[in-house]
């Protein structure tokens, strides 16, 4: 009787104790990453000019380099110099089928009063088949008119396609961002000669981070995509607001390389927690502590 005495609170105690456990918050720490933006060049030449240096923050549309433009130039005003002569044929084309139109309907009132007067007797079969070759003679050269300008304006599309890829071109020898950020990489050089594909710059997006923290089962069960999470420093001050985005669908050892018997009772589950930064406050690789689901 006395030792049931003494069991009871001693049951109570750990039952209050494994509530506390299983209620416990989850939370973990991680270093910071972003998303990182690899610029490469989509045309050749020499590089003239770089506009950045590692560490330079970058902003969407900023022009990152300048490559020399001089061989593109040239061709682009040869090609525009022979738009010009198409145009002007193209003009003369269509003028001589305005006057091959007018020939044929010449002949074909020809050919029609021939053709009256022969019923009467007043014309010979030989003026009827003489306006006759010349009514289908003036239809071939109106034809043939038409088809000239067909063909002189197939050149002009084609002309004016090759013009939009010299634009292109020269376009692409000043190669931009396409997202801000800071550039941790850097890989041309003035003097540098450039093929398409080769890197430029490498940019990490500063304006939204993200953490990647590693929690137990029983932490685990309670998180979901949407969740929010509270973000601070080692150094404290500035609390960031962040919201979890990606969770493991499997458990991994910890760590990752050890696969004893003793590591399998510490297994963890992945979490991925997404925080704004517009002002850059967060660095790539700042250690943080993350408390889920405040």
């Amino acid at each position: 009787m006395k030792i049931t005495v003494w069991l009871l609170p001693g049951l109570a105690l750990l039952s209050l104790v494994g509530c506390s456990k299983n209620e416990r918050t989850a939370a973990g720490s991680g270093m910071i990453e972003t998303t990182e933006v690899l610029i490469s060049s989509e045309t050749s030449g020499r590089v003239i000019e770089r506009r950045f240096v590692e560490g330079s923050i970058i902003t969407a549309g900023d022009t990152l380099a300048v490559i020399d433009t001089t061989h593109l130039q040239v061709q682009l005003a040869s090609a525009q110099a022979g738009r010009g002569v198409v145009e002007a044929n193209l003009k003369t084309a269509r003028l001589a089928v305005n006057q091959a139109r007018n020939a044929e309907d010449y002949a074909r009132t020809e050919f029609e009063r021939v053709q009256r007067l022969l019923q009467t007797s007043s014309a010979t079969a030989r003026q009827y088949d003489q306006a006759d070759f010349q009514l289908k003679q003036a239809a071939v050269a109106r034809q043939t008119a038409e088809a000239n300008v067909a063909t002189l304006q197939a050149q002009l599309v084609q002309t004016n396609a090759e013009i939009a890829r010299l634009f292109r071109l020269i376009e692409d020898c000043f190669p931009v961002a396409h997202s801000s950020g800071v550039v941790t990489e850097k890989y041309i050089e003035p003097g540098e000669l450039l093929s398409p594909g080769r890197p430029i710059a490498k940019i990490a997006q500063l304006d939204t981070v993200w953490v990647k923290i590693y929690l137990p089962a029983g932490e685990f069960a309670g998180v979901t995509l949407g969740t929010s999470a509270k973000v601070s420093t080692e150094s404290g001050g500035q609390e960031f607001t962040g919201t979890v985005i990606w969770t493991s669908d499997q458990a991994e050892f910890t760590p990752k390389n050890v696969q004893t018997q003793q590591s399998r009772a510490d297994l963890v589950y992945a979490v991925k927690v997404s925080i704004p930064n517009p002002n850059s406050t967060l660095k790539v690789g700042m250690p943080v502590f993350v408390t889920l689901g405040k």
